[in-house]
């Protein structure tokens, strides 16, 4: 999918949700402002069938009192709706009278979730589904157990103390599913984890770190390595120094993110050990890994080895921070650690190797989005990237006639101008494939110098659309052929 942002306004521009009489699930994804929300929670007081409401990457611009009046009316008064997924801007809801027998509530922008566990149980009793963070330190002795409580999921921002997470554990024996990530030395310790987990946990998922100065890591691995763990439970761990020089990770294994941060490195001291008795697939369900080339430590021709394999990734984000690096050496090291065949996006704003861009293109057959700074833009050979539709330059960009001639078949282009000749030749001479435009932080006096000349030469040509955000980017929007 190409990266449409405004989408939300266009399509409630000319639908209505009451439309939509049996409408099951809604999905609103940054909603323009409060106005356009609050109308849409109004006429969803129409419709009986509602089971899923979803309203994520919402800003604290686009919410109002009245917002979360409305919302909390409505979770009081349907009798179908079952899960809810909200930004943390909307975690005041917790503080009406809400009645709820919601089954599964999810906070996306956990970190700005301020809501203690106590206001969320007491409102929504039956809770089966849990997504949360832990944002604020409080007493989890006088907390009502949640008998009906399947699964957490659970990022602690806070230093909390073990013992709590103990007591707030004994309150959900129902659990079979738990998801934590937390920093904190006191997560370091399998015996632990051993004797404050519910009985029928099946599934353990987690990803801790903390300073290495305070790990002594074989001590950590023999506590994660104890019958329960291997015999009983089959639960495996990665013990990982190269993810951050300063820091030591210790995350269960399959690896349950689906985004990775890797500092590959030669240092022998900066690795990687795990309980598994062998090495299985167990970065599957990673689909977008950043891999930082800054730590390496020299330039050798010896391999550079990895414990890794990544078979799903979609998503390649390189860094090297300006170090000089073997291109032949970044290579091979790729080649043996993901499916190149996967791959659809590949975004290059902090990596400074325009050769190595070659000898890596040719060998995504799937890629379709890059992102690139316009230093590496400009020295790139004048090669045809006619697979490319999707295309971000983090920076300025100037020369027109050469992207033109580099990237034939563009049909999103991102970029930044302060030059309307420039963003007038962008639209004309990319006009048969180019679909989406979005044009960064451009001043008003430029807005409505471009939209003035999009009618008139789309009045022409073709139909447009377009809208400009709170960040003052402008989007545009170009029909499908021309008219």
């Amino acid at each position: 999918m190409y990266n449409t942002p405004g989408q939300f306004q266009l399509f409630f521009s000319s639908f209505s949700i009451t439309q939509f009489i049996r409408l099951e699930l809604l999905q609103l994804m940054q909603p323009l402002n409060s106005i356009t929300l609050n109308q849409i929670l109004i006429d969803l007081h129409t419709l009986s069938s509602l089971k899923s409401l979803s309203i994520i990457h919402c800003q604290p611009s686009s919410v109002n009192q009245e917002t979360c009046l409305l919302l909390a009316s409505l979770i009081n008064s349907s009798t179908s709706l079952r899960r809810l997924y909200l930004s943390g801007a909307l975690n005041t809801i917790f503080h009406y009278n809400i009645t709820s027998s919601i089954n599964d509530l999810y906070f996306n922008n956990n970190i700005f979730n301020t809501i203690i566990l106590e206001n969320i149980v007491s409102r929504m009793p039956y809770l089966k589904s849990l997504n949360t963070s832990i944002t604020l330190n409080m007493n989890y002795t006088h907390l009502s157990s949640l008998i009906h409580l399947t699964r957490l999921t659970m990022t602690i921002f806070i230093n909390m103390n073990n013992s709590d997470l103990k007591i707030l554990l004994n309150k959900m024996p129902s659990l079979i599913f738990f998801n934590i990530t937390a920093n904190g030395k006191q997560w370091f310790n399998g015996n632990y984890w051993e004797q404050c987990l519910p009985l029928n946990l099946r599934t353990f998922q987690f990803n801790f770190c903390t300073q290495s100065i305070h790990i002594n890591e074989q001590i950590v691995l023999e506590t994660f390595q104890t019958p329960f763990w291997l015999k009983i439970k089959h639960w495996y761990v990665m013990f990982d120094c190269q993810m951050n020089p300063t820091m030591a990770h210790i995350y269960s294994l399959p690896y349950c993110d689906t985004q990775f941060y890797y500092r590959p490195s030669m240092n022998p001291s900066r690795k990687f050990r795990s309980s598994a008795p062998i090495i299985k697939p167990y970065m599957n369900n990673v689909k977008k890994l950043t891999i930082d080339f800054s730590t390496l430590i020299t330039e050798s021709n010896s391999s550079l080895a990895s414990t890794h394999y990544f078979s799903n990734i979609s998503t390649l984000i390189l860094v090297d921070n300006e170090h000089h690096l073997s291109l032949q050496l970044l290579l091979n090291f790729l080649e043996s650690i993901i499916d190149f065949t996967q791959i659809i996006e590949l975004k290059l704003g902090q990596f400074h190797h325009s050769d190595f861009i070659h000898l890596l293109y040719n060998r995504l057959p799937q890629l379709y989005s890059l992102r690139i700074s316009e230093t590496i833009y400009s020295k790139l050979e004048m090669l045809n990237f006619n697979n490319i539709r999707s295309l971000n330059i983090c920076d300025w960009l100037t020369n027109i006639n050469r992207m033109i001639f580099m990237f034939p078949s563009i049909q999103y282009l991102c970029v930044r101008s302060t030059n309307f000749e420039h963003m007038r030749q962008m639209i004309t001479l990319s006009e048969k494939s180019l679909r989406n435009v979005t044009f960064r932080h451009i001043n008003h006096e430029l807005q409505e110098q471009i939209v003035k000349w999009l009618y008139e030469y789309c009045d022409k040509h073709r139909q447009f659309s377009y809208n400009i955000d709170e960040h003052m980017n402008l989007h545009i929007w170009l029909s499908d052929s021309i008219v």
